[in-house]
């Protein structure tokens, strides 16, 4: 079962193409008329285009929202800015290690048509992947009984019932659910959705599915609230109490930007991020990572141990 139809893939495609290509904001109805794709009543196409930014902002891929002029009430437009879009152009040997890693774990799942061409353009490169130490294929597995299905439902907000165990009991329980969201951690799989039955927001783990899932409603039965994050039903994904003031290069930083609070752009090269890490050996290690693109503004023995570690690393290596 494919995650998504293709001609979904296809729309979506088309879309942020279009959304890149465009030197203005494009209208809804410039989209709905230049991108293929879009069909049937006004209605129909708007819920598409609304289902179609939330997919897309998913796979963190950033529309900008604004007017053709803000001192009119102008009908509001889209675009995709490329800076933020696009990949650096070069990548270190570790930094294609981890891509070729992702690759060979999706590679027998339903995403794994899509990484033998990826894999060849890697082994023509000159530089050699080389995977980190601390990455163990075996600590990792992505292939969790009902995920696809569940991805499939997401995409499609259809609701979805099946028995859950709960910790500590033998016994499996009858789920009504509309999926919300999808998070991995630490090698299990995470589903966040509003129980039906119990009316509220709860997390199940998949590897406490104890019966298939099945699709009980037509597509479109539910909507994502606008404000709905994982971040707040996850306890491991929730921000720390360690705030930091970094200053990142524009369009860089993606994992940083992801864990912000606020972004505020300082010139054309340079944007400040006020980031809420779980301590202070997280924040090093994930701005060490960034190396020149980061520089820590506060706090100073943030600002002092990043310095201290840069002018080991030279010592040590020259």
């Amino acid at each position: 079962m494919r995650l998504m139809s293709s001609a979904k893939t296809e729309r979506l495609v088309n879309l942020t193409m279009a959304l890149l290509g465009t030197k203005r904001y494009m209208t809804k109805s410039e989209i709905f008329r230049r991108v293929a794709g879009y069909s049937g009543s006004n209605e129909t196409k708007e819920r598409m285009f609304e289902r179609d930014k939330d997919d897309l902002r998913t796979l963190g891929i950033e529309i900008e929202v604004a007017s053709h002029d803000p001192l009119f009430e102008d009908e509001v437009g889209y675009r995709i800015r490329a800076e933020v879009f696009q990949l650096r152009e070069k990548f270190d040997s570790e930094e294609l290690g981890l891509v070729s890693l992702a690759l060979g774990l999706i590679a027998n799942s339903d995403l794994g048509d899509s990484t033998q061409s990826l894999n060849r353009r890697i082994n023509s490169l000159a530089v050699s992947p080389i995977t980190p130490d601390e990455f163990r294929l075996s600590d990792i597995d992505i292939t969790e009984n009902g995920l696809s299905e569940l991805l499939n439902a997401l995409s499609d907000r259809r609701t979805v019932t099946f028995q859950y165990r709960k910790e500590g009991s033998s016994r499996g329980e009858d789920r009504r659910v509309n999926p919300l969201g999808l998070s991995a951690w630490r090698g299990s799989w995470y589903l966040i959705g509003e129980d039906l039955d119990r009316d509220d927001v709860r997390v199940f783990k998949l590897s406490r599915f104890s019966s298939k899932i099945e699709l009980v409603s037509a597509s479109n039965s539910y909507s994502i609230p606008k404000d709905f994050s994982i971040k707040d039903y996850l306890v491991m994904l929730k921000p720390g109490e360690y705030r930091v003031a970094v200053k990142v290069r524009r369009a860089l930083a993606l994992n940083l930007r992801n864990l912000s609070e606020s972004i505020t752009q300082l010139d054309e090269d340079w944007d400040l991020l006020n980031v809420n890490f779980k301590d202070q050996e997280q924040a090093l290690r994930e701005i060490l990572w960034m190396g020149p693109d980061a520089v820590v503004q506060e706090p100073a023995e943030l600002r002092s141990l990043v310095v201290a570690s840069l002018q080991k690393l030279v010592s040590n290596h020259g």
